[in-house]
């Protein structure tokens, strides 16, 4: 079965130029499977049911035993089948050497890494801001170059999956992109990763973002802080240097203070770990990492559904909105730029654009564009006029003798006087 996921990491090794039957022997698969993954068209397939094992019942005491002793897996399979495992021995030695490859994981920290190779990224709480007149939670974003220690970074009100996408767009626009993207278990990105066999199951719309851009994404094992140091340490030191006892007007000053200071001192200082300013050590590195320059523009706006009522609008962050009458009773779709009042946000209908507004505080009063208001009442007039045509048409249909046609099978009765028959009654007597 291939899935994103192996298909991205098998093409990434394939990519860095190491042989088809190292890859396969790597992963534990045929070469043709390897070459089947470089090949693939179409929707991956969803992951499988994992099978019931007769070793699931002892997992628990397995990883207890061997948190505390360093136990042969021999030792294990006898005691095991005292409590009444009845499974192979191969099972269970598959199992230890999953978690005892763990247990060597945790106690070992990859430094360094080589040019281009990896940035590592994180958001951090830096308290609140008064954004439009609210409180709002403040955050920071942050990317470090590993191998130069490069940073980008700024500050946002929201650690959605758009707005992560588009920090991680405008990291890509200044610096390039890196070949790894070293992430937190965010929910952003990672929706499942197991401790113990170290499986990663991403979120399908940031797997989507990683292949348009052609980086590997690699998320850092739970409870493991020290592997993704790098941006931990930064974020300390942008707390302490640059935010403590900053004085800005909002979220758009702080950013252009932000964006000077990494200009002028963060990115020029000399790094206590390198012993080089980041900027030169980028320098070297830019070689080594991918253009953003050519790629299509990825669509990182938020994608919300909406009703259109009789009306011809839509509700929207409690305020409604006018939208182009062809689109009532019909499904459309919102994409804001971003959550502020006074941000740019689009409906859809399709394709089609059937409205452009500027988003609203919360209870404003109804919004209704001119050219939406003059095509309804366009319409209506004109619905009206063909029922007054209508019923006038009826009325003179009723009234005038000369537009009644009878078919040809209906007798036409003639009227006459009553002294008619009063004389021929008179003349019969």
């Amino acid at each position: 079965m291939i899935t994103q996921e192996s298909s991205m990491v098998i093409r990434h090794f394939v990519k860095e130029g190491m042989p088809i039957a190292g890859v396969a022997r790597q992963f534990g698969v045929s070469r043709q499977t390897v070459y089947n993954h470089m090949r693939r068209e179409g929707p991956y397939e969803g992951p499988r049911k994992p099978r019931e094992s007769k070793l699931d019942p002892f997992k628990d005491y397995v990883r207890s035993r061997l948190e505390r002793f360093d136990i042969p897996a021999t030792v294990l399979l006898r005691e095991i089948r005292e409590r009444g495992y009845s499974g192979r021995r191969t099972i269970l030695g598959d199992f230890v050497h999953s978690l005892k490859r763990q247990k060597v994981l945790r106690l070992t920290e990859r430094f360094e890494t080589e040019p281009g190779l990896q940035a590592q990224i994180d958001f951090a709480e830096c308290g609140t801001i008064e954004v439009d007149g609210r409180r709002s939670n403040l955050y920071l974003f942050d990317f470090v170059m590993g191998y130069s220690r490069m940073m980008w970074g700024r500050f946002v009100i929201s650690m959605k999956q758009h707005e992560l996408m588009s920090c991680l767009k405008g990291a890509f626009d200044a610096l390039g992109i890196p070949r790894e993207l070293l992430v937190d278990n965010m929910k952003q990105v990672v929706d499942r990763h197991d401790p113990v066999t170290g499986i990663v199951k991403f979120n399908r719309a940031f797997l989507d973002f990683a292949e348009h851009y052609g980086f590997l994404p690699i998320a850092a094992p739970p409870y493991w802080p020290r592997v993704k140091g790098k941006v931990e340490r930064n974020i300390n030191y942008v707390k302490g240097s640059f935010l403590s006892g900053r004085s800005f007007v909002d979220v758009d000053d702080l950013n252009s203070q932000f964006i000077s200071w990494q200009d002028t001192v963060a990115n020029v200082r000399v790094h206590g770990t390198t012993g080089r300013q980041p900027l030169e050590l980028f320098r070297e590195e830019l070689q080594y990492m991918g253009s953003a320059q050519g790629i299509p523009v990825y669509d990182t706006r938020p994608v919300e559904i909406r009703k259109v009522g009789t009306d011809s609008h839509i509700r929207y962050g409690g305020v409604f909105y006018s939208v182009d009458p062809s689109a009532v009773g019909k499904t459309v779709v919102v994409r804001p730029q971003c959550e502020r009042v006074g941000s740019r946000f689009e409906v859809y209908l399709g394709q089609e654009v059937v409205a452009t507004h500027w988003r609203r505080r919360s209870g404003a009063p109804r919004v209704t564009l001119v050219e939406h208001a003059s095509q309804v009442r366009a319409l209506t007039r004109g619905k009206a006029r063909k029922e007054r045509a209508r019923a006038v048409n009826f009325e003179q249909a009723c009234t005038d003798e000369a537009a009644l046609v009878y078919p040809a099978h209906v007798s036409v009765v003639e009227t006459r006087s009553l002294d008619l028959y009063e004389s021929l009654l008179g003349g019969e007597r």
